[in-house]
This record gives C-alpha cells, sequence and structure tokens, in this order.
C-alpha cells in the first residue's frame, strides 16, 4: 500500500478588492501616460507652428520693403494657380497717382491707418505653396505631380481680410498658412512725425502714446518727417475662420516681430 502523498497546499485567488486596485492603478498609469503625451504632441505642435511663423518673418518683411510683391487676392484670382494680380491691382490708390512712386510711399500709405491692432489693424497672409505651371509635370489632362513641383512663400493682401478654403485649394497652400495683423508701433512715440509746410522742418507735435483714436501719422508720406515707419507684426494659425470672427478675438500670437521699413 502506497504512503498517502503530502499535497501542496492550495493557494488562495485574488480578492475582489485587489482586483480592483490593480485594475485602478493600471489606469491611472495610463491615463498619466495619455496625458503626457497629449501635452508633448501639443508642444511638438506649436514647435511646427512657430518654426513656420519664424520662416515666413523674412518674407514678410522682403514684401512691405517691396509692396508691390504682394498678392492680391479676391473672390476671383483666390481660385487662380496662374495669378498674376499683385497689391496695386487692389484699387487702394497706393502710389498717389504717381506709378513710379517709391516703395516706401506705397507701404506707409498701406500701413497709414493701421493705429493698432484692433479694428484698424492691417491684415496679410504668410503661407507656402506649390509652384504649378500650365505644362508643368502634368500627369493627365488637368491632373498635376503637385509634391514634385518646388515651392515658394507667398505673402497676399485679401479682399475682407479673410483667406478663405477657395484660397486654399486655388493657390495649392502647403499646410497651416499664418494670419499677420500689423498695426503701428509704440516707438513712435514721443517723435516729431510731421514736417512742418511752411519751413520743411518737423513740428514740435511729438506722437503722443497710445490708444491712438486715429492714426499718430499724418496721411501722405511726403509729410512724413522720419527716415523709418515701424511696425508691429503678429502671426496667428489661419483656421480659416471667417474675418468677422476672429478680427477682435483675443487670442496669443504665436509669434511677435517688431519690423521697421526703411525710405
Amino acid at each position: 500500500m502506497n504512503p498517502p502523498r503530502n499535497l501542496p497546499p492550495s493557494r488562495p485567488g485574488f480578492s475582489l478588492i485587489e482586483v480592483t486596485l490593480a485594475i485602478g492603478i493600471v489606469g491611472v498609469a495610463i491615463l498619466s501616460l495619455v496625458g503626457i503625451l497629449g501635452s508633448t504632441f501639443q508642444q511638438v505642435d506649436d514647435i511646427m507652428q512657430t518654426n513656420r511663423a519664424l520662416a515666413g518673418v523674412n518674407r514678410l518683411i522682403g514684401a512691405l520693403d517691396n509692396p508691390r510683391s504682394i498678392v492680391h487676392l479676391n473672390d476671383q484670382r483666390e481660385k487662380e494657380v496662374e495669378n498674376s494680380k499683385y497689391l496695386m491691382d487692389a484699387g487702394l490708390n497706393l502710389d498717389g497717382g504717381n506709378p513710379s512712386a517709391p516703395s516706401f510711399d506705397i507701404a506707409y500709405r498701406f500701413l497709414q491707418k493701421a493705429s493698432d491692432n484692433g479694428a484698424n489693424a492691417v491684415w496679410l497672409y504668410v503661407y507656402e505653396r506649390k509652384i504649378v505651371g500650365m505644362e508643368s509635370d502634368k500627369t493627365g489632362e488637368a491632373a498635376y505631380a503637385l509634391f514634385s513641383n518646388p515651392s515658394i512663400i507667398e505673402v497676399a493682401y485679401c479682399d475682407g481680410n479673410n483667406l478663405s478654403l477657395q484660397a486654399f485649394a486655388g493657390r495649392n497652400i502647403i499646410g497651416s498658412p499664418m494670419r499677420v495683423r500689423l498695426s503701428l508701433s509704440k516707438l513712435l512715440v514721443g517723435q516729431r512725425a510731421e514736417i512742418d509746410a511752411t519751413n520743411f522742418e518737423p513740428k514740435t507735435t511729438k506722437v503722443p502714446s497710445p490708444p491712438w483714436g486715429a492714426s499718430p501719422i499724418p496721411s501722405q508720406p511726403s509729410a512724413y518727417a522720419l527716415a523709418y515707419l515701424p511696425i508691429v507684426a503678429e502671426f496667428f494659425t489661419h483656421d480659416y475662420s471667417p474675418y468677422v470672427s476672429f478680427k477682435d478675438k483675443s487670442e496669443e500670437p504665436l509669434l511677435v516681430q517688431n519690423i521697421v521699413i526703411s525710405r
């Protein structure tokens, strides 16, 4: 007769409380990880958007130094890939009746009324777009290999101060465009900005501190006494919302750049 075997002691299972606690701990860990990843992704997106704004700064400065290079978009032109209309075609009389007016005079008239960053601000758009020619990398009768074409950074002035989804499609825009709010800089405060027409010397009246109820500088560049025009450019990501929804919207700009336009 075989001797009885010593059976191993039975192992008790996990209680419901222990299982619940374990699930809770794992859930908290997962939620924490998701929160960290979400914050990281947001930071990466913010960095990408800021880099996009930085890439547009030099192009914007060049466009303001030569405002004739600013593209003019309206309901018809925003759908045209090969748009040959520019700011001087906007009907704003920026040359003062002189076709050979200096670039500074054109920029001055364009920005003279931008006394603050509210309703008086001037809006421009900076974006990257693919260049597509009539016979450039055609893949069909009306199809183009967009990703094989070079791209440029373009600065545009839009009728109604709004870049639409139609422009996104028509201009072959890549990524998120930037809307740029332009206003006169506080560097003007304390400056003798107007020329006295009697002696052609700067008037003793100085530019007061803002808020400015009206433009603090004369309407015509010929009466402007300074050799430069300081402005502030605030960059925002454009989400194709209409102008009425963002013109007075309080939002933090991605980038603020002080720009000086020289005579």
